[in-house]
């Protein structure tokens, strides 16, 4: 909306000089009567401003710079009703764009301050008329520019984009510019609204490091675990993380640097590094170098304590292995400072030690075990071994151990082993059961006075002996089964006229196949029991050596001879001579307890 002062000696002079200056009839304009209607008043002072009263009855604040003979004028024209007070910026950005020479920027400031009027701000001169222009607004922590296009006054030049740029640049703005919004606001000549014509880039705080567990740190619930048919299994307790060899129990990821920003007017935001991640030690395992990975340097189990991964080849228990302990299986030793009861089963793949006694259980380890209280199997204990045994006693028992057996005393016990058998101690006796051993078998008493039924075998363990046995029987039914396919033949060849082909062949096709799969499986147990036989017969290196006695009811197995026992003999070493089992003096001293 325009509006102008014009000041004559009569109001029709001003409403005349108004009409002409605006290029339309004075009813079509509002006029406001600032001085003339006082009775001593030489002069009329109007604001003529283009509308009728309803159209400026809200009319915001205005101004106009007026090029004249005398000199350049300001006018400002206050608000009406509801409507926007004067920009003062504003104003002043246009008499700047305006390139007005000798500006007296008190007057400025003076009418300014009245908000209303008409003031000489410059000698004359001729006018400059603004081209299309941009306006910059930089938010006050650089990381935003607003950007307001300023239409061209009538007969004013156009702006390019490179000159916007030049402009952003001399207002500050140098980085994060968006040249297609920039583009777009010249050549859609948007006037009205400021645009977000630059934006800053945030700076990237770095991450911090993390340590990774590739184990469970949480505490060990104790509780059954469930088998693969959905069971549970009350005897096997979640109690410690098993771990391998090799095995990767701990990753650091590394913290980044991340990267600085940049605001609007090209100034560097810094960002923040991450923080590294403590690296855990560790007892028994491996780190590299720049302590990324740590691996377990042993099998066994894994417990992170203390801010500590530490893993152990050996797991102990405090006390007895019973229901609140459940079964073991234990890549590593097994340390049981007590017993293990009834029913229990524990696995290692190294040795097992049982500070207690040891119930109706299984022991399986691929070490040694010692059992420091003895053996009660109830005829359901068992241990193997991939090497030596050693117990207090061995009572209803079986033992099977690759190397040697040492024991006190075997009671109605079955004792294989691949080395020697050495019974000593208070009594150092072998009563009933049996006992077999690839080396020698040392006793004070073998059987009993009772004549228990004891039979002892040295030179080969039990298991080859009860494999002959096996294969004696498979070979049997193998034959038999050889006898039902003769049977079979005869049967089909007198009925081979009179059944269908179709059935026929494929009765003799079976038949073929079995006789053939049965007389290979005939001929591979064959073979294998002529060799378990030649090594039976030729196992005679053994001996057995008794200090105190051999009570009849006693069996003297070497090689493929038995010597049953009678009489009482003591004192006696028993070996196997010109194929039988013969017995003389003892051949060694009864160790020193």
């Amino acid at each position: 909306m325009k509006a102008k002062f014009f000041v004559e000696e009569t109001r029709e002079a001003c409403e005349a000089r108004a009409a002409e200056y605006f290029g339309c009839n004075k009813e079509l304009l509002t006029f406001e009567v600032l001085s003339g209607e006082e009775p001593d008043a030489q002069m009329w002072k109007l604001i003529a401003i283009e509308g009728s009263h309803t159209a400026i009855e809200n009319m915001d604040a205005c101004y106009g710079i007026h090029y004249e003979p005398g000199g350049v004028y300001l006018e400002l024209f206050k608000e009406h009703g509801t409507g926007k007070k004067l920009d003062g910026q504003l104003v002043i950005q246009h008499i700047l764009r305006k390139n007005i020479s000798d500006v007296s920027v008190g007057a400025v400031q003076n009418l300014m301050a009245e908000f209303q009027g008409r003031t000489k701000i410059a000698p004359e001169q001729k006018e400059f008329v603004c081209g299309e222009d941009i306006t910059v607004e930089i938010s006050e922590n650089d990381l935003e520019a607003h950007a307001r296009l300023t239409p061209p006054e009538p007969g004013g030049a156009s702006l390019d984009l490179e000159t916007a740029k030049k402009k952003l640049a001399a207002a500050g703005v140098v980085y994060g510019i968006d040249e297609i919004a920039l583009a777009e606001m010249i050549e859609t000549k948007e006037y009205v609204w400021s645009r977000l014509i630059a934006k800053a880039t945030m700076p990237e705080d770095g991450l911090d490091g993390k340590v990774i567990f590739n184990f469970s740190k949480d505490e060990r619930t104790g509780r059954p675990r469930e088998t693969e048919a959905g069971k549970v299994d009350y005897r096997s307790l979640d109690l410690f993380e098993p771990v391998e060899a090799g095995q990767l129990l701990v990753t650091r990821e590394l913290a980044t640097e991340g990267k600085p920003g940049m605001t609007v007017k090209g100034k560097e935001l810094k960002n923040k590094p991450g923080k590294e991640a403590v690296f855990p030690r560790g007892k028994n395992v491996e780190i590299n170098e720049d302590k990324t990975l740590m691996r377990s340097m042993c099998s066994g189990m894994v417990q992170y304590q203390n801010h500590s991964v530490n893993v152990s080849n050996v797991y102990k228990i405090n006390g007895d292995c019973d229901i609140g302990v459940g079964n073991i299986d234990f890549d590593g030793s097994v340390l049981i400072s007590g017993s293990v009861r009834t029913g229990h089963t524990i696995k290692a793949t190294g040795g097992v030690s049982i500070g207690g006694m040891l119930e109706a259980a299984t022991i399986i380890a691929g070490g040694n075990v010692e059992v420091k209280g003895g053996m009660q199997g109830g005829g359901k204990g068992r241990i193997e071994a991939g090497g030596t045994v050693t117990a207090l006693y061995i009572e209803r028992g079986t033992v099977i151990a690759d190397g040697e057996v040492n024991i006190d005393v075997s009671i109605h016990s079955t004792i294989e082993t691949g080395g020697s058998l050495i019974a000593k101690g208070k009594r150092g006796a072998i009563i009933g059961g049996r006992t077999g051993a690839a080396g020698n078998v040392v006793a004070s008493f073998i059987g009993a006075v009772s004549h228990t039924q004891t039979e002892v075998v040295v030179g080969v363990v039990l298991g080859k002996r009860e494999r002959v046995q096996f294969l004696e029987k498979e070979i049997a039914r193998l034959d038999g089964e050889i006898v039902k396919l003769d049977q079979l033949d005869a049967y089909l060849e007198k009925s081979k006229e009179k059944m269908d082909y179709e059935t026929w062949d494929k009765l003799n096709r079976s038949g073929i196949e079995n006789r053939k799969l049965n007389q290979e499986s005939k001929e591979e147990f064959n073979a294998e029991m002529e060799g378990l036989k030649y090594e039976l017969e030729h196992a005679t290196d053994g001996k057995i050596h008794v200090f105190e006695t051999v009570f009849p009811g006693s069996k003297i197995i070497i090689g493929s001879d038995i010597y049953k026992v009678n009489d009482e003999i003591s004192f006696a070493t028993f070996k196997f001579k010109d194929g039988k089992v013969v017995y003389g003096s003892c051949e060694i001293s009864k160790p020193k307890d």
